[in-house]
């Protein structure tokens, strides 16, 4: 992806937003903390790489999926449990 050029001159791995990772940080008590979670991709530069971003609070998902979803030009305010979007892609 990043050898393969985008008419806009940005690599395709420049303009693409991948989400990988698990809805479950710690197995034993179902909870959301720690999630082990992997973007890559810049979005077209709306979103900062390179980081390594570690929460002690739990954070919902879905407030991910909300940011990438209005970097994309989506419409969303929220998406299931989440009331508000992750401002931490910025």
């Amino acid at each position: 992806m990043k050898n393969i050029r985008e008419p806009d001159g940005n690599t395709l791995l420049d303009n693409s937003m991948i989400l990988m990772g698990g809805a479950i940080g710690d197995g034993n008590e179902h909870d959301a903390s720690h999630l082990p979670t992997l973007l890559a991709g810049r979005g077209g530069g709306t979103i900062k790489t390179g980081r390594y971003i570690n929460h002690d609070e739990p954070t919902d998902l879905a407030s991910i999926h909300v940011a990438l979803m209005q970097r994309m030009g989506v419409p969303i305010e929220r998406l299931g449990t989440a009331g508000s979007t992750y401002e931490g892609l910025i």
